[in-house]
């Protein structure tokens, strides 16, 4: 052997001593940093299933929502009034846990006029009385969702249903 061969085992010859005496390859603490690195991960995974699990239950009510006020008119459209449609929409989302009311929008009606047949915006009872029959009226609802992990998103997720059902 040359005299470079017996410096490497010499110099892996002290290694191995210096490693037995003072511990320096402890498994147990290369576990520990491969924990400590990817448990922030994990968290920021966990809390973002749990953020979409409740913009997912949140879309669902906002759709329910929708859907009730319109079928309010669809029942007695002699009797239904705009009022009739913004309380039957509250009270489904009064029933929600999640959806926060302050976030909800009004309620934006359309329906197709009879004296144009196009779409129109339903801002009063007259307007509202005036939809023809055996055409569609849709309710609109916007609803802003604060995320929790918010520091990842510019501003609120924002969901917007429609609902629509043909007038009899």
């Amino acid at each position: 052997m040359d005299e470079t061969t017996l410096g490497y085992l010499r110099l892996l010859y002290v290694m191995k001593r210096i490693s037995k005496k003072f511990k320096l390859f402890n498994p147990r603490g290369q576990s520990l940093v491969e924990f400590a690195l990817i448990l922030p991960l994990f968290v920021l995974l966990v809390v973002g299933v749990f953020d979409l699990g409740r913009a997912f239950f949140a879309y669902i009510a906002i759709s329910n929502a929708a859907r009730e006020g319109v079928r309010v008119f669809t029942f007695s459209p002699d009797d239904a009034t705009l009022g009739y449609i913004e309380n039957a929409v509250d009270f489904e989302i009064g029933a929600s846990t999640v959806v926060n009311p302050a976030n909800v929008s009004q309620p934006v009606v359309r329906c197709v006029d009879t004296s144009t047949n196009n779409m129109i915006l339903v801002d009063t009872n007259a307007k509202l009385w005036n939809c023809k029959p055996e055409a569609p009226i849709s309710v609109t609802l916007t609803y802003s969702q604060t995320m929790i992990l918010s520091f990842f998103f510019s501003g609120p997720l924002v969901m917007e249903k429609t609902a629509q059902m043909m007038v009899p």
